[in-house]
């Protein structure tokens, strides 16, 4: 019997930090129906706080789910509801999550953040629920009580570090070059809303591709006592914002260590299963990534019934010749890039028991 099934699971309280942002609210509903988690705090700025959640614009393509009554609460009073809910769920802007994050788990909650702020930190794990789950176990300290920030990464590395995970680990990298198509909802509502009303964007992402590649040498790196060791691997990034607006697209080039047939490489690829996959998480897709033949789907299940829904990468456009390896990729990335991702790592979180009983 999979965790997913385990009817013991207690169920946790928690609360969302952001309450009208796109993963703010990708968060509220991929939490509405969670077996594991109950949402019951939602904190705001000044212009939210105070209003019931519900009566907020919805931003996102799917309906709203059926959100239980909840007033959005003031970031004001944050540190002094800290007894309501054990788990917070960051969709905080860098500058705030700076200020209460650490704060929140030196009061002994669990922080899962979606903010940039903590990523590369030593002492807060980088993490990919199915890329890298052992980074996780450095937070052991064999102290229940004490919190920790654990943060989910930055969300157009996803669709191009996880399908990469198994030929690091099977075959060997030399070198790695990722270009990038990225959506207008990576830039949060405000540009969304403003390409809307302008049709016009820039396609310039300024500090991406520096964070991209230093996350994805994390990723792939060695977990140690005092941090991780950065994978040792030559990785190029370029980034671009597109005429689109959900879902993200890597073109990447892998250079292998040796030689090996596409049917080889396509077979580790498909066969390749982690931790969430084995323990039977409620977010986690079948197999972390899927060979497709149409890049982008028509649509996806509602994430608010279906948890599953967007967490899977799709890969498109696969080819091997000699040492290399070409695709392309796609990822919704206010789901499996973000809320998704940061609700599938908290329930890594506590089926491996790094939350206590």
């Amino acid at each position: 019997m999979s965790i997913h099934n385990d009817l013991r699971m207690r169920v946790r309280k928690v609360a969302i930090l952001g309450a009208s942002g796109l993963v703010a609210q990708r968060f509220q509903q991929r939490l509405t129906n969670h077996p594991w988690f109950e949402l019951v705090a939602v904190y705001g700025s000044p212009r939210t706080a105070g209003k019931d959640l519900v009566d907020l614009e919805w931003h996102l393509p799917e309906p709203r789910p059926n959100i239980l009554p909840i007033e959005i609460r003031s970031m004001d009073s944050l540190m002094d509801d800290v007894q309501d809910f054990e788990i917070v769920f960051s969709a905080l802007p860098s500058e705030v999550a700076i200020t209460v994050e650490k704060p929140l788990a030196e009061a002994g909650l669990f922080v899962f953040s979606n903010a940039s702020t903590h990523r590369m930190d030593d002492d807060v794990p980088l993490i990919v629920a199915d890329l890298n789950p052992h980074h996780l176990l450095t937070l052991r300290n064999g102290d229940s009580a004490k919190g920790f920030v654990a943060c989910s990464t930055n969300c157009t590395i996803v669709p191009a570090a996880l399908p990469l995970k198994p030929l690091w680990d099977f075959i060997g990298l030399d070198g790695v070059s990722i270009a990038t198509e990225q959506s207008l909802s990576g830039g949060g509502i405000n540009l969304l809303t403003s390409f809307r009303e302008t049709n016009d964007h820039s396609s310039e992402i300024p500090g991406e591709a520096e964070k991209m590649r230093e996350e994805c040498l994390s990723l792939l790196g060695r977990a140690q006592e005092d941090g991780v060791r950065l994978a040792n691997l030559p990785v190029q990034v370029t980034v671009r914002r597109v005429n689109r607006e959900y879902g993200h697209i890597v073109n990447v080039i892998a250079d292998l260590h040796t030689e090996k047939s596409e049917q080889e490489v396509r077979e580790w690829m498909e066969n390749y299963r982690s931790r969430p996959q084995a323990l039977g998480l409620p977010s986690a897709p079948d197999a972390p990534f899927i060979f497709v033949d149409n890049l982008i789907p028509e649509t996806i299940p509602d994430p608010a019934t279906d948890l599953k829904a967007g967490m899977a990468v799709r890969i498109g456009e696969f080819d091997v010749e000699g040492d290399m390896v070409t695709f392309r990729a796609w990822s919704e990335n206010t789901i499996r890039g973000a809320a998704g991702g940061t609700v599938l790592l908290a329930e890594l979180a506590v089926a491996e028991g790094m939350l206590g009983e």
